[in-house]
């Protein structure tokens, strides 16, 4: 029996800098919160030190008990992961549903994650054109004539930025419903956006909501993530999730961080003042397309080179860039640029400046 099938190596499917970016080049591929790790989140992690030597609790209770009173809702209808990542390959395992549409272009895991779980994937492809919104009729005419278990949204979306407010996203879930699909909608960004989750607005049976606590908090090292659904869609997952996922660390860290409000006003302020003036700025750059976004990073479009030429132009200078060929309707003359802080922004603008004229 051939166990082996080519659905892409992890490594090949996060193609940022990461963990194994060269340390002497400034890393804009990566789209983490600038900000660092917050005070709070440290002095909670060095208290902690000594509960090391004890098992965490098997369930998160305590973690989940502090984000169900943050969020509103019921304990039961939430679920911890060691990242987000966790989370999307284990609904897939557990909901094994048979047809799934993902809106592309996006993060490129969720359907290595329905793959591995047998379903079939369709696209349903945003274009350029629109800058990436959805035209709700074309949508529906997909629902209609693909009749997926599953349709798998990201809001903001990674990489084009683009978010849907409250009153479409309803507007889509009305659809998604009516068609007896479910969504699997992911919201890992939310935070930097300024508005609100779907978790306080919309009771819907029919909706699994996954936050991120890694880019917000800048703690990839941690692994923190949740999933906010009906409770039976819970228990669901729970039954095929794997027991001790999540460390003590990672679980001790949670109160500290949603109840940080000081860090909550520093990253509000950082992005309300930052983010436009670096969209203008890359705006009025010749030969780059910017892609408006809503979230802390910003896809672009090269006229002239692709974006692993600009990369060898910018690592020359110290920076570095994440090229996008591998999203779905996207090519090597798409980037993703990090916002960063403002002394960072700015050089990287300089830099773009000098390499594309």
């Amino acid at each position: 029996m051939d166990l082996v099938m080519d659905l892409g190596r992890n490594e090949d499917m996060n193609k940022h800098g990461g963990y194994h970016g060269k340390r002497d080049v400034m890393d804009y591929s990566v789209n983490i919160n600038p900000l660092g790790l917050p005070e709070t989140i440290r002095e909670t992690m060095i208290a902690s030190i000594d509960d090391m030597v004890k098992y965490p609790d098997i369930s998160g209770a305590g973690a989940r008990k502090a984000i169900a009173e943050y969020e509103g809702i019921d304990p039961r209808s939430l679920i911890m992961g060691n990242g987000a990542s966790e989370l999307i390959y284990l609904f897939a395992r557990a909901v094994k549903p048979k047809k799934v549409l993902i809106i592309q272009p996006t993060f490129n895991e969720y359907e290595r994650a329905f793959r591995l779980a047998g379903s079939q994937i369709e696209a349903f492809e945003l274009s350029v054109n629109s800058g990436f919104q959805i035209d709700i009729q074309a949508f529906e005419k997909a629902l209609e004539g693909y009749q997926p278990d599953v349709v798998v949204l990201c809001n903001p979306n990674n990489p084009t930025g683009q978010y849907i407010p409250l009153t479409e996203l309803e507007a889509c879930v009305n659809l998604i419903e009516h068609y007896r699909s479910f969504l699997f909608l992911d919201e890992s960004f939310i935070e930097f956006t300024g508005q609100p989750s779907i978790i306080k607005h919309m009771a819907c049976e029919r909706v699994f909501s996954l936050r991120s606590m890694t880019k917000y908090y800048a703690v990839p090292g941690l692994r923190i993530g949740y999933g906010v659904s009906h409770d039976g869609v819970i228990q669901q997952l729970e039954a095929y999730k794997e027991p001790w996922t999540m460390n003590g660390l990672a679980l001790q860290v949670v109160p500290a961080m949603i109840h940080d409000d000081v860090f909550h006003k520093q990253v509000r302020q950082w992005m309300v003042t930052e983010h436009p003036r670096m969209y203008q700025a890359l705006s009025a750059i010749q030969k780059l397309d910017v892609i408006h976004s809503r979230t802390n990073f910003f896809l672009c479009q090269l006229q002239d080179m692709s974006g692993y030429e600009l990369n060898v132009k910018l690592e020359s200078k110290g920076a570095h860039v994440r090229v996008c060929d591998d999203f779905t309707g996207l090519g090597e003359r798409y980037i993703r640029i990090a916002l960063r802080l403002q002394e960072d922004n700015v050089r990287l603008v300089k830099w773009l400046q000098e390499v594309l004229y």
